[in-house]
């Protein structure tokens, strides 16, 4: 089974959808960023769990005590991780690893409009052979 598979098995279909810069997803496409920064984690679904990054057409673990961890590798400076998690006082790392290449259109993702910073999907399993089949 593959990864991805196996994420999606685990959660029953459920996996996240997140929107991102140009610039961050080439750099998780080449390996060189291997941590997301967000400011909320998904509450709703198990580890190991599958992630689509939506590239806008724009060009977890708390921070105290992991700065440096998340200097490294998220690419962000410390000042840009301070003004980012300044209204919540928390931020999550999203782990990054078997990246993959989807090209597959938002609505075949069951998205009418791409998420604000991340979302929950619901894949059934003509849909998980849909993406499998789509990865590059």
């Amino acid at each position: 089974m593959t990864v991805l598979k196996n994420a999606l098995a685990v959660n029953d279909g459920k996996a996240v959808v997140i929107s991102i810069k140009r610039e961050w997803l080439a750099k998780i496409m080449s390996g060189e960023k291997t941590l997301e920064v967000r400011k909320s984690r998904p509450w709703e679904i198990s580890f190991p769990f599958a992630v689509f990054c939506y590239e806008t057409k724009a060009n977890g673990e708390k921070l105290s005590g992991m700065a440096d961890k998340f200097i490294r590798e998220s690419c962000i400076d410390i000042a840009a991780l301070f003004e980012y998690g300044n209204k919540t006082g928390m931020l999550y790392g999203w782990n990054i690893s078997n990246v993959r290449k989807l090209s597959l259109p938002m609505r075949q993702l069951h998205l009418k409009r791409a998420p604000q910073s991340w979302q929950y999907i619901n894949l059934n399993a003509d849909d998980i052979e849909s993406v499998a089949a789509a990865i590059e």
